[in-house]
């Protein structure tokens, strides 16, 4: 190696030799130059050039793929051409590239990638991507079209066979295709010819596969661009012969191929033949923009996708591939009347979608329903001689079938534009069924009916709507009457029938088909009577009176009255007649008593001060419907046989519906029946039944709801049990109570008890947590308690009571937190409160935090009694329980001490104890602490602290008691403390530190007053250590703890924790700098009393700092915003005139122009910068008009900042606008509309009138509520200026969203301006574009003044 290296003559004859390696047995030729290009002592001329030369010859002349597939070569090739390399390429790449040919090496390349394993490549691919991103455009510049195309197809069959495609292999695939897409590139007829012969199917399936794939969508895009550009070239296409040469193509390709790419293909189609229009079609058509040859063009491609689409096999993405190909004939507009044999064709389309409708799946549905759409939007009139079929089709399709909503959807709003809702009721109140309904079994059709999207209550109530404010006037009365009519009609008919059949004798009966004529046509009318009662209820309970002239009221009247009382009634008559005869409830007659039940109740709907409509049932038929309605099988008639009979039964009948109502709901426990008794008659039945049929609905209701689950009926009496309405019912809610108590008192022994009457407790109790327990007497709240807490006791926890003991305690909790029960239930507490630390505890699972918080108000009441024997009772309990069990985190009287500390803190101070109650304590704490700090003071550093972590919460437990009791002689750990503190900042003992950070709290407040600063600075570095490795939640803990220990500082120890972190602000680096500002933050916040003026001094010296380091204004600027926000919002008396002067410089500096920005625009920033001039602005004006200069100079880059650089900028463009932006805005991504409203919001609060805030004594007259306009009056044209300079800038723009929120705040400083400013403004625009931007605002501020008129 060392000869070939000895001279520069060596190594180039030994890198032109003619065999490889050189010399047998010696290096390879690529070994050698690896070692002179690493060695960099070596020096030969044009070194980089040789060896550049050396590796593409290499890889061009070869034929074997190992070469291609070297990961070394590319390496070395890299490292070579690499831009980070100081050798200057520029001159001899070029040519060199341009020599050597590049494109036969990219498609071997590909053609590698694609016969080799994912593994095996990888590598390969991401050096090899970068190696052609450096020399393509060196390439790219020389090679023709059938290079490129080449190259291309190479990549169309990596992507087409090649699975999966790496990120690399994408890019180089997406740099390959783009330069194929690139403008002015000419596609020659050979081009297109070997594209369409050779490599149509390979981009067909490229696109198929990478469709489907959003993480390739960018390169799905590319190869989609590159392809249309060879197949719809203007050129191409402008010639019929070539265009009839792709409509072939597309023709004998595969159609599940091409049909998934076809819609975005005609897509493209019509956009290029409308953009180029005038090369395609002659300059003839340049005036006129949708030109006759470009429709026709166009729809010729749309047959040629049919055609296509006919020799599909896959039914449903046919029609799917249809739906779209007509949304994008739909959203072009290509399609008009005058196009017969499209028009010819879509009827076809049609006539197709009819039929499939009839017999297809349901997965072929929405996409045939889609086409319908389509066509309805296209042109409407090549459905409506149709469209009584379509509808009836549509209520033969379910209802999960979405596409059918939005058809039925477009339909009403055509009849609505075109005021022909007459016309669509005509339509649907006609729709017969034919023949092929009987296929499916006519009650299995009339259950498909009814879930159909057609009597959707979607639909219905569009109709009803569309019914009552788009009906004309003059059309009102000639549509109620169409519907009546109808509805006679059809009756009339149905009644014939029915006659007809039961006039026939039994002989004759059997001589006829079971599918004959009679049977099948009653059947038939029976489902349209049902489906046109529907609809014709909606119309007859939604038309509006009003709109019926005066003149015809009358008629109206009289025409729904005759309807009601000769038809719907007589026919109702008839009906329940009919059925009460025969032996079998026959499904027909049920059918048609419901449709006239509805009828009925919607003309009971229909309200108007003038007139009145008779649809009371005559005692007869109530009595007829009475006696059959148990025997009815059809739930729907079931309920509005109910409803009628509890709206027009008498009041002395009303009882035996009662009756009738609660034998239906207890055999089949219908939830509609349920819902309407619940929701409608339960005042009644509360007023007016006995006591036993109230007795039936509460054991109905409580059975119910004690089956568990969470079904429709569940959640109906849940909502019931909350309803206020509801327990203002006296009568059940009596009854429900005492059938509550006399449950729950069955039960005296739970081992012994049935499983029925542990099921009936367990229902109660859970029921019992959805009754608001106002409505509980004292009485029987002390009996639930006491109940409940002998249950608890008598059940041991396992997996299957853990759910009842759950609902207990949940109660028990409630109970107690709401009523003060403890005079009567002390000893039961205590005792219970003893028996809840009986079970171990293994973790914070639900039940136990319920268990937990249960002893939480046990442990209050006992407190709040203040029993001194039960008090020391409990205290011998704690003290044997944490003893004994060292402690353990299994053991619950640990877990629960925590709790009595907090307590006797919170809301027992000593001196409501009694003396031996107080020594009761004390004798706790010194047995506590005899027992932990022996443990704790020897505590190895070896030990692991997660193991003691129990011991350490238990200690800083018996400090916190120790500072109850009032003791200031307390032994503590001291040194060991702070070791054990630095021993959990050590990987794996993380989980303990929060514990010791809290005894060292406590240990600080027991210290001697002289130590206090010095183990203050402690308190302070290990916040600081804690901050930087806790999340959002676990600093919350810390700030907890430090925000209770500040108001007990003394004034001089605050001093000096305020003074030590603002002097460690001066050099900490980033990260401590956050967590200091942070701490600083909260000490400000939560200082203690005659600290004001070291808080001043200390803001003051903060402020300072601030502004004095750089890190304050980059790295760390939003925890010193945050700071400044807090006292500027919170404290804002505290400031004076030096912390503002400062604010603005330290704001000012934040917003100045940047070279070097972060990742993303830190929003944050922006609306803290704004929240603190909004606040200063409103509270402490008197301040800010001592610096309006300063506050104009932050506006004035705030409105700088809302810039936007516009779009395909180039690089050195780029950096001139990114160095005009905050560090902190990313110029790919700028402040956007909400930054500009509260922008426009700060601008606005100049002409606010606010009072300012600042210490005065009680002397002192108010201050007056002012502004600022007249003061800054004289710099807003500056901050008017620095807008329009923003919007005139060549490379920036102000979006129109955003101008749109500013204009509030720019008309607010146009009307501080007098008219001498204005026109100084106007004289310092020296820009003719800034004087019309200016002339534009102030015409703009001027049309929405007010000038005092009106």
């Amino acid at each position: 190696m060392d000869s070939f290296l000895s001279s520069s003559q060596n190594f180039v004859r030994a890198l032109k030799a003619n065999s490889d390696p050189p010399f047998f047995g010696g290096p390879s030729k690529l070994e050698i130059a690896r070692a002179a290009w690493d060695q960099k002592t070596f020096y030969a001329p044009r070194k980089a050039e040789v060896i550049v030369d050396l590796i593409l010859n290499h890889f061009a002349k070869s034929n074997e793929t190992h070469s291609i597939s070297d990961a070394a070569s590319w390496k070395l090739l890299l490292d070579v051409i690499s831009p980070s390399q100081s050798i200057k390429s520029d001159s001899w790449l070029a040519p060199l590239v341009s020599r050597i040919p590049f494109t036969r090496i990219v498609i071997q390349l590909f053609e590698s990638i694609q016969n080799t394993l994912y593994d095996d490549h990888s590598q390969l691919t991401l050096t090899a991507h970068e190696c052609i991103t450096i020399l393509w455009p060196y390439c790219v510049s020389k090679s023709n079209t059938d290079l490129l195309l080449e190259c291309f197809a190479a990549s169309l069959r990596l992507c087409a066979k090649h699975e999966p495609i790496d990120e690399p292999a994408s890019h180089l695939i997406m740099l390959v295709a783009g330069s194929f897409n690139r403008p002015f590139l000419l596609i020659l007829p050979q081009t297109f010819s070997a594209f369409i012969r050779t490599h149509l199917e390979d981009w067909l399936l490229s696109l198929n596969r990478l469709q489907s794939d959003p993480v390739h969508s960018t390169l799905f895009e590319c190869l989609y661009t590159s392809g249309v550009q060879c197949l719809l070239d203007p050129d191409v296409i402008r010639d019929s012969e070539t265009e009839n040469t792709i409509f072939h193509a597309f023709e004998n390709s595969v159609p599940e191929i091409i049909m998934p790419i076809l819609p975005r293909l005609f897509l493209s189609y019509i956009q290029i033949l409308r953009k180029n229009r005038n090369a395609i079609f002659g300059q003839a058509s340049s005036h006129k923009f949708d030109s006759e040859e470009h429709r026709e063009s166009s729809l010729r491609f749309f047959a040629s996708c049919q055609q296509i689409l006919s020799k599909a096999t896959q039914k449903d993405q046919s029609w799917t591939t249809k739906a779209l190909l007509m949304d994008v004939m739909n959203q072009e507009h290509i399609f008009t009347g005058r196009h017969l044999e499209t028009e010819r064709l879509l009827n076809g389309i049609v006539n197709s979608a009819l039929v499939e409708l009839k017999a297809g799946t349901e997965a072929t549905l929405g996409p045939v329903i889609r086409c319908l759409t389509s066509l309805t939007q296209i042109d409407y009139s090549l459905i409506e001689s149709v469209l009584p079929d379509i509808l009836s089709r549509l209520l033969m399709v379910p209802d999960t079938v979405t596409p059918a909503l939005e058809l039925l959807e477009i339909l009403l709003q055509y009849h609505v534009k075109t005021r022909t809702v007459p016309l669509y009721i005509d339509t649907v109140i006609t729709i017969n069924f034919q023949e092929n309904v009987r296929d499916h079994g006519w009650q299995k059709s009339y259950e498909q009916i009814c879930r159909s999207p057609g009597l959707h209550p979607r639909h219905l109530e569009r109709l009803g709507k569309c019914a009552h404010e788009f009906l004309p006037l003059n059309q009102t009365m000639s549509a109620v009457r169409s519907v009546t009519e109808r509805i006679r009609n059809l009756l009339e008919e149905y009644h014939a029938l029915s006659q007809s059949n039961d006039e026939e004798s039994p002989r004759k009966k059997r001589k006829v088909d079971r599918g004959s004529t009679n049977d099948d046509a009653t059947k038939a009318l029976t489902l349209a009577i049902s489906t046109t009662a529907i609809f014709a209820s909606v119309v007859l309970s939604s038309f509006s009176v009003d709109s019926v002239p005066k003149e015809t009221q009358q008629e109206l009247e009289k025409l729904l009255n005759d309807f009601s009382s000769k038809v719907v009634l007589h026919s109702l008559s008839r009906t329940f007649k009919s059925m009460k005869k025969k032996t079998t409830k026959p499904w027909d007659d049920e059918i048609i008593a419901l449709a006239n039940l509805r009828l009925r109740y919607a003309l009971g709907l229909q309200r108007s001060p003038g007139m009145s409509f008779d649809v009371d049932c005559s005692p007869k038929l109530i009595k007829q419907m009475s006696e059959s309605v148990e025997a009815i099988s059809l739930a729907d008639l079931q309920l509005e046989t109910l409803r009628t009979l509890f709206k027009s039964s008498p009041a002395g009948q009303r009882l035996t519906i009662f009756d009738t109502t609660l034998k239906i709901l207890e055999t089949s426990e219908s939830f509609s029946v349920l819902h309407m008794v619940i929701q409608r008659w339960l005042p009644l039945i509360d007023l007016q039944a006995s006591k036993e049929q109230v007795e039936r609905f509460v054991v109905l209701f409580v059975a119910l709801r004690s089956r568990g689950g969470a079904d429709l009926t569940e959640i109906l009496l849940n909502q019931t049990l909350s309803s206020a309405e509801f327990w203002e019912l006296t009568n059940v809610r009596g009854v429900l109570l005492a059938f509550i108590e006399r449950s729950i008192s069955e039960v005296s022994d739970w081992a012994n008890a049935t499983l029925h009457q542990q099921e009936v407790v367990q229902s109660v109790f859970d029921m019992l947590l959805f009754i608001p327990i106002e409505y509980l007497s004292r009485a029987l709240k002390l009996f639930l308690v006491k109940r409940a807490i002998s249950l608890d006791q008598a059940m041991t926890v396992t997996s299957t009571s853990r759910h009842f003991l759950s609902t207990l305690r949940t109660y028990i909790s409630r109970l107690i937190s709401s009523t003060d029960l403890s005079d009567n239930l002390l000893g039961d507490f205590a005792a219970y409160l003893h028996y809840l630390h009986t079970d171990e505890v293994s973790g914070k699972s639900a039940f136990e935090i319920e268990t937990l918080e249960l002893i939480r108000f046990l442990l209050k009441n006992l407190l709040k009694n203040n029993d001194s024997d039960e008090i020391r009772h409990l205290v011998r309990h704690y003290s044997d329980g944490l003893q004994q069990n060292s402690f353990s985190s299994h053991n619950p009287w640990a877990r629960s001490f925590n709790i009595v500390v907090e307590l006797l803190l919170k809301e027992s101070p000593p001196k409501t104890f009694s003396i031996p109650t107080q020594d009761t304590f004390r004798t706790l704490y010194d047995s506590l602490h005899r027992y932990l700090f022996p443990r704790l003071v020897n505590t190895p550093n070896a030990l692991k602290v997660t193991q003691a972590k129990v011991l350490l919460e238990g200690w800083q437990q018996v400090l916190r008691l120790g500072r109850w009791l009032g003791l200031t002689d307390v032994q503590v750990l001291g040194e060991q403390t702070m070791n054990l503190f630095a021993f959990t900042q050590t990987p794996g003992y993380e989980d303990a530190d929060f514990v010791v950070f809290g005894v060292l709290l406590e240990e600080f407040r027991l210290c001697p007053a002289n130590i206090r600063p010095q183990r203050l600075e402690i308190v302070i570095a290990a916040y600081v250590l804690l901050a930087k490795r806790k999340s959002v939640a676990g600093l919350g803990i810390i700030d907890d703890f430090v925000s209770s220990l500040c108001p007990t500082l003394s004034p001089e120890t605050f001093n000096h924790g305020l003074s030590f972190i603002v002097a460690s602000l001066k050099h900490v680096n980033e990260d401590e700098a956050s967590s200091l500002l942070h701490l600083l933050s909260i000490l400000l916040q939560d200082s203690p009393q005659n600290t004001f003026h070291i808080v001043q001094s200390s803001v003051t010296e903060s402020i300072n700092t601030c502004n004095d380091r750089e890190i304050f204004t980059e790295e760390v600027r939003l925890p010193a915003l945050l700071l400044l926000l807090q006292r500027c919002h919170d404290r804002p008396a505290a400031l004076r005139q030096a912390d503002i002067s400062g604010i603005w410089l330290f704001i000012a500096k934040i917003c100045m122009g940047a070279q070097v920005h972060d990742p993303t625009t830190s929003v944050e920033t922006f609306h803290c910068i704004v929240s603190i001039a909004t606040a200063l602005i409103r509270l402490r004006r008197d301040l800010v008009v001592l610096t309006i200069p300063h506050l104009g100079i932050v506006l004035q880059r705030l409105i700088q900042s809302m810039q936007s650089p516009r779009s395909n900028l180039g690089p050195k463009q780029s950096i001139v606008v990114s160095s005009r932006l905050p560090s902190w805005i990313n110029v790919q991504h700028p402040l956007g509309v909400e930054e500009g409203k509260a922008l426009s919001r700060l601008l606005e609060s100049l002409n606010s009138k606010t009072v300012f805030r600042k210490l005065t004594t009680s002397t002192a007259a108010p201050p007056k509520a002012e502004s600022l306009a007249k003061p800054f009056s004289k710099h807003a044209a500056y901050i008017i200026k620095a807008y329009v300079e923003s919007l005139n800038d060549s490379l920036c723009v102000i979006p129109a969203a955003v101008r749109k929120e500013l204009q509030p705040g720019l008309f607010a400083l146009c009307g501080m301006m007098n008219n001498f400013n204005r026109d100084a403004l106007m004289a310092s625009t020296a820009d003719a574009g800034e004087k019309v931007i200016v002339k534009t605002l102030w015409r703009e501020y001027e049309k929405q003044r007010y000038v005092g008129k009106g």
